[in-house]
């Protein structure tokens, strides 16, 4: 199993870092930091049942490691790279994320989490706008993937999670320096995420 940018010939001293960044930001990572910071500083709570550790339990298997086993499962049989690189391989396993977050997003309503119903709910519909976008463009799933859960916690928590634009800017450069996608590319995965998030959050962040 192979990451797309291990598979083509990369110099420069800022590939490392690069990578680094880059291994650390995917999309279900994302989810994994987001969802500790909700389970445990959440401003409204988690609802009658759920502890935090029940919340992230839940978070870690049914939005960080649901969406990526196809992918995982089709890079072992070599038929695809961790990243899937190419455009017209995303949209099936998009199509499966979007399975992911609505069983998420019902589980969570279902335990009265609005938290983390909520993050479910941003999650399909960014997956939803990349999925659509894919069919015409390689948008940066990893720009998506930073812009909304961090857009996310501006909403929720204010002027003290405004520091995540800077992963955002990070990430960017890191995909582009990875030759994974064009400025434009990873611009519009972020600004996707970012737009669709706040228009979002209203309709479903209600407590």
């Amino acid at each position: 199993m192979k990451y797309g940018d291990e598979l083509i010939e990369l110099h420069g001293k800022g590939i490392a870092i690069a990578r680094f960044i880059s291994r650390v930001t995917p999309a279900p990572l994302i989810n994994f930091y987001v969802g500790i910071i909700f389970s445990w500083f959440s401003p409204i709570g988690l609802g009658p049942i759920l502890t935090p550790v029940g919340s992230l339990l839940l978070c870690i298997a049914l939005m960080v490691i649901m969406p990526i086993t196809p992918i995982i499962f089709e890079a072992i049989r070599g038929n695809v790279d961790l990243d899937v690189s190419q455009r017209e391989s995303r949209t099936k396993f998009l199509l499966f994320s979007l399975l992911c977050y609505m069983l998420s997003f019902s589980v969570y309503t279902l335990l009265g989490c609005v938290i983390m119903s909520s993050l479910a709910a941003a999650y399909f519909t960014v997956t939803l706008g990349v999925t659509v976008a894919t069919l015409k463009s390689k948008v940066s799933v990893h720009g998506a993937g930073v812009g909304g859960p961090g857009t996310a916690l501006i909403l929720i928590f204010g002027i003290i999670a405004l520091p995540v634009v800077f992963v955002w800017i990070a990430v960017i450069w890191a995909r582009v320096v990875l030759q994974q996608h064009s400025i434009a590319q990873s611009f519009a995965g972020v600004l996707l995420g970012v737009i669709i998030t706040a228009l979002t959050y209203p309709f479903v962040y209600v407590y």
